[in-house]
């Protein structure tokens, strides 16, 4: 099911420019469990101020000890407000200053695409990394995401537009407990961080994820994006 460390580190550096492009919209979770990273990530509605017409601008990093230079990069999305409904087309451009790949239009009624963008690209890359399934991870980091932990958010202060606004971050380790831990070597503890903001247009300032050297003692890969302007 998974791959040997040798084969990880080798995959893992090259996976995210192996990520396909995205098929469909997954407009959140069903039956959110109050409580829960889901219910603290995708209970707000995400697009309530957005306006009809907008391009949310994305900064992209990709770095670690795994990596020779770090990749820099956006990711752009295109809101055009549906005609019959309060919900949104959007087309996605990622990475424009390299690969420069389109997907959608995507459909987004309440939530930020960005995270349908991160989730399928973050399955990918584990899976081309490890050579386990897609659906496992994905299932697993579901399985968290639905499980109550009260200790996982925090009220944090970021910068937007040149001002300090209030937001609150969601963090979660989707593998400490997972039966497979042992096999799933650099993954075994990584770290998903959301930062969420009602100032932010969009309601998603950062998702980022953390994935330590085995012993702790570094950062073999880090992924972010970070929202960093709208353009009307």
């Amino acid at each position: 099911m998974f791959r040997r460390p040798s084969q990880l580190l080798v995959l893992l550096a090259t996976s995210l420019f192996l990520a396909p492009p995205l098929a469909a919209q997954d407009d959140g979770l069903e039956g959110l469990t109050p409580g829960s990273p889901a219910d603290a990530i995708y209970g707000a509605d995400h697009l309530a101020g957005m306006p009809d017409k907008a391009v949310l601008v994305f900064d992209y990093r990709f770095e670690g000890s795994l990596l020779e230079k770090p990749f820099d990069d956006n990711v752009l999305l295109d809101f055009t407000r549906h005609k019959e409904d309060r919900g949104f087309d959007v087309a996605a451009t990622i990475f424009p200053g390299g690969q420069n790949l389109s997907i959608g239009p995507l459909s987004a009624a309440k939530v930020n695409p960005i995270l349908l963008i991160f989730f399928q690209r973050d399955a990918t890359q584990m899976s081309s990394g490890t050579g386990g399934s897609q659906h496992y991870f994905r299932n697993a980091i579901r399985r968290v995401l639905q499980t109550p932990d009260p200790d996982g958010r925090h009220a944090v202060t970021i910068e937007v537009g040149g001002r300090s606004v209030e937001a609150r971050e969601i963090r979660f380790q989707p593998f400490v407990d997972d039966p497979n831990r042992a096999r799933l070597h650099a993954y075994a503890d990584k770290t998903y961080s959301f930062v969420l903001s009602e100032a932010v247009p969009g309601g998603i300032y950062e998702v980022r994820t953390e994935t330590p050297e085995e012993g702790g003692n570094g950062i073999l890969l880090r992924e972010i994006y970070r929202f960093r302007e709208m353009r009307q």
